[in-house]
């Protein structure tokens, strides 16, 4: 009876995807790569990305390899530049319950008319 296949990660770069597949190998960890040539196309995602495979028995110590890998740790999330945009515009009373967007919107406009008006002094 053959092992059936576990999909174990999906990729949308090959590169990625071939330095787990190595490691995994390295580990003696037979894979397989479903949609591999897709991947050099322009519709890697419309499919799913590379998923790489491997039999059902491995499935738990490549998960365990990949994790320890680090391949899909999430970055730092860092904190927004409009944080003080935010609270600055946030306390006035015209936008004050205006969302941050419409906020942005109307700062530029503002600086619009600004730069208009001073044009057009500069120009009488």
């Amino acid at each position: 009876m053959e092992n059936s296949l576990i999909t174990i990660a999906t990729f949308s770069f090959a590169d990625r995807m071939g330095l787990v597949r190595s490691k995994l190998e390295s580990e003696g960890i037979e894979c397989f790569v479903q949609d591999e040539l897709v991947s050099q196309t322009y519709i890697v995602n419309a499919v799913g990305g590379m998923k790489l495979q491997v039999k059902q028995e491995d499935a738990e110590r490549a998960s365990q390899i990949i994790k320890e890998m680090g391949v899909f740790d999430e970055p730092a999330i860092q904190p927004s530049r409009l944080g003080a945009f935010d609270r600055a515009t946030g306390r006035l009373p015209l936008l004050r319950g205006v969302g941050l967007t419409t906020r942005f919107f109307a700062l530029l406009v503002l600086i619009a008319v600004v730069l208009t008006v001073i044009y057009m002094l500069a120009v009488l």
